[in-house]
């Protein structure tokens, strides 16, 4: 699987100088590190597509990002990646200058590269600032190095009789500028002006002096913005819980996408991995299919041809002469995915044998090779319980955050049962309204709203008048069964719920009383019933039923991200009866009501099930006497 945030559009990528890095670096870079050390470097088709993405310029020719972020698993030459572009940012023309009229060229080292007309031409950065930073200098050398071995033994070596000199801790470049990199204290770096930070492995900046490094150095960057200073950040996937700088890039990403924060940082993120379960992982096949999707075409293929991977999940070859496969897919075709190439480099055999080895931790493995996000250890649903029943993944990717909010209708038609939970606050946290297909136990967000993040939130209350206006739409629209409230602090307006719908529900939260109110506070052992019949649905494979009798055990997430990451956030705390559901901490800003309004729809559900399952005729069968 492959995340990429935000969606660029045709335009974004025409409108970039990504194209021409791609052919300055194949022409005057080579791989740089062993045992390829002088073999030219080549893009694969998804680093390509990095490439394009991470140069897109706005209309105005400016970057479209400050801060790209690159999360691929063990072995994916993350740092090679880095340090080419490096070399592309210290010698060539690559921050924009102007439209090519289209008979323009750029002649370097005896090569010569025709622009054609639109294309942005660039201009070289005056005095470029380069900086590798890292958690200790084995890791800083994995970027230096390549740029190192370029400047003393690829095609840019031929610069040294004209200013270039490579040193162990320093590249001075012909025009002015450097190349270095560092492991010191933030104190040290205040008042650099770099024009790009190459931040290696951000997943092990856990210890607060690098944290503050990273900081520092950030602020840092917009001194120079005549030079549109930037952050590249290549990470494998961070471990839960460790509050390390890529798993901060990473929630300000989905922030982004659920439209939670505002688009300010002008973060590219760019993620590529495979979901497995625990369970599945002593599958080989399934254990290799998913080495595939996590390594694309940095995966070697065994047949000498590249392979495309269908979102059907078939694995398909590529006709070197037509680019398409027999079924006629590209990777231009909505959903496929890069896989093993002819010129990738990861053995995923050899991979399978590291993960099977009895020494390795299991999540460790997960992290590491499917570069998936695994579960912290109070996590009341494990990661691969929860991508197991995502559903309508390929429908989300991609959607822009106003594009997300109605998109479940298209899987819920009006006349179908569906059950409400409706979990709310104030001024704090977020309220939800969240639905139950009755067919299937398929759960959807229906409204969310959520206090903002920092400044923003000063002073934010929810929208009762909206949420109010939207229950209504819903029992005018849809076909609502059962309805299950907390009440805490909405008891007026659930009341009033209660006398307008109550007589058309045919289920309530107990066997007399009210028909909407659901008092969570109170009920503590209800919530825990209905919390361990979801947590032993979700052990289960989903499985939609659409043309069945409902299943009482069915339970699916809808692949809105903002319901999705509500069910991750919920950590679990034991009681003296059982346990509860909670934030990780009583401010942490991960909320948690999306998965609590969830509970209530789907405990709803369960009791429509149940009852009809009572009230089924009993069937008699004739026997002989």
């Amino acid at each position: 699987m492959h995340d990429i945030i935000p969606t660029l559009t045709r335009d974004d990528k025409l409108r970039s100088i990504g194209w021409f890095a791609i052919w300055w670096i194949e022409n005057f870079c080579v791989i740089g590190s062993s045992p390829v050390i002088d073999v030219p470097y080549r893009f694969t088709p998804e680093y390509a597509e990095f490439m394009v993405n991470a140069y897109a310029l706005r209309k105005d020719g400016r970057r479209m990002f400050n801060k790209v972020f690159l999360s691929r698993p063990k072995g994916c030459n993350k740092s090679g990646l880095a340090g080419v572009i490096a070399l592309f940012e210290a010698f060539a023309p690559c921050r924009f200058d102007h439209w090519a009229r289209g008979d323009e060229t750029y002649v370097f080292l005896g090569r010569t590269y025709h622009y054609r007309k639109g294309e942005p031409v660039g201009r070289v950065i005056q005095g470029p600032d380069i900086l590798c930073i890292a958690t200790a200098e084995d890791q800083t050398g994995n970027i230096y190095d390549v740029c190192y071995t370029n400047c003393t033994q690829g095609p840019l070596a031929r610069l040294r009789g004209v200013g270039l000199d490579p040193g162990l801790t320093r590249i001075s470049l012909p025009e002015g500028g450097q190349i270095s990199y560092g492991t010191g204290g933030a104190a040290s770096k205040d008042g650099g002006k770099q024009t790009l930070l190459l931040a290696d492995e951000t997943h092990l900046y856990t210890k607060k002096q690098v944290k503050k490094t990273y900081d520092t150095l950030s602020r840092n960057l917009p001194k120079r913005a005549d030079a549109e200073p930037w952050i590249l950040e290549t990470t494998t996937m961070f471990k839960p819980g460790d509050e390390s700088v890529a798993e901060t890039t990473f929630k300000t990403a989905w922030m982004v996408q659920e439209g939670k924060a505002k688009h300010k940082q002008h973060i590219l993120f760019d993620h590529r991995y495979s979901s497995l379960s625990v369970a599945d992982l002593a599958d080989e096949k399934k254990l290799k299919h998913a080495l595939m999707e996590s390594y694309g075409s940095a995966a070697k293929s065994s047949d000498g041809y590249d392979h495309l991977l269908l979102p059907d999940g078939r694995v398909t070859r590529v006709n070197p002469k037509t680019g398409r496969d027999s079924e006629g897919h590209t990777l231009l075709s909505k959903g496929v995915e890069p896989g093993p190439s002819k010129d990738g480099w990861c053995d995923l055999e050899s991979f399978m044998e590291r993960i099977y080895d009895p020494q390795n931790e299991v999540n460790e493995s997960i992290r590491y090779f499917l570069n998936s996000l695994t579960s912290s250890s109070d996590a009341w649903l494990t990661e691969d319980q929860i991508q197991e029943h995502i559903v309508g993944r390929d429908v989300y990717v991609g959607l822009q955050p106003y594009e997300i909010a109605d998109k479940w209708m298209e899987f819920v038609k009006p006349k179908e049962r569906i059950t409400l939970g409706f979990d709310g606050s104030i001024s704090d946290d977020a309220t939800a309204l969240v639905g139950c297909r009755v067919s299937d136990g398929l759960l959807f967000l229906v409204k969310l709203a959520q206090k903002p993040d920092g400044p923003e939130g000063s002073g934010w209350r929810v929208d009762r008048d909206a949420f109010d206006a939207k229950v209504q739409w819903m029992f005018d629209h849809y076909n609502v069964v059962g309805f299950f409230a907390d009440v805490n602090p909405w008891e007026p307006m659930i009341a009033k719920w209660e006398l307008m719908y109550g007589d058309r529900l045919t289920v309530s939260p107990r066997a007399r009383g009210e028909r909407i109110r659901f008092y969570t506070n109170s009920w503590t052992r209800e919530v825990y019933q209905n919390l361990v019949t979801m947590h032993g649905n979700f052990e289960y494979p989903y499985v939609t039923a659409q043309e069945r009798e409902p299943v009482i055990g069915d339970i699916g997430l809808l692949a809105d991200p903002r319901l999705v990451n509500h069910f991750r956030n919920a950590r679990r705390r034991d009681r003296s009866f059982g346990y509860l559901i909670f934030k990780e901490t009583p401010d942490s800003p991960k909320k948690i009501d999306a998965a609590m309004a969830g509970m209530l729809a789907y405990a709803a559900r369960m009791k429509v099930v149940g009852e009809a399952e009572e009230v089924k005729p009993k069937q008699f069968l004739p026997i002989s006497i």
